[in-house]
């Protein structure tokens, strides 16, 4: 499957597994947001914290924000100024139950 640098599409399968395509998420270009596209119906980004990066260090300096009105998109703000892998956790909600769902895939900064 081909990838589309700096975007995931995040789906949530009929157990409420969360996955995200692709992982590890390929990070290109320096200063870059990352997109997070949420195709499951039912299923939001919570307000805050839809994506929180395990040890962000210098290169997530900034809070994920779900963008309204909807609240099926995520930016998360990359640095990508030094190469390696990061993991992180993205976090939905099902908006019938209020439920949260998480997964903990990773991103990888290019060189």
């Amino acid at each position: 499957m081909d990838s589309t640098p700096n975007q995931a599409i995040v789906t949530v399968d009929a157990a409420g597994n969360v996955v995200c395509t692709p992982n590890p998420l390929p990070a290109n270009g320096k200063n870059v947001e990352l997109k997070f596209a949420l195709q499951a119906d039912g299923y939001v980004f919570p307000e805050a914290d839809a994506l929180v990066v395990s040890n962000p260090g210098t290169e997530f300096p900034q809070p994920s924000r779900t963008l309204p009105p909807h609240g099926t998109t995520a930016l998360l703000f990359d640095r990508n100024s030094e190469a390696g892998t990061f993991r992180y956790t993205v976090t939905v909600q099902r908006v019938a139950t209020g439920e949260f769902f998480r997964h903990d895939p990773m991103i990888s900064n290019g060189p």
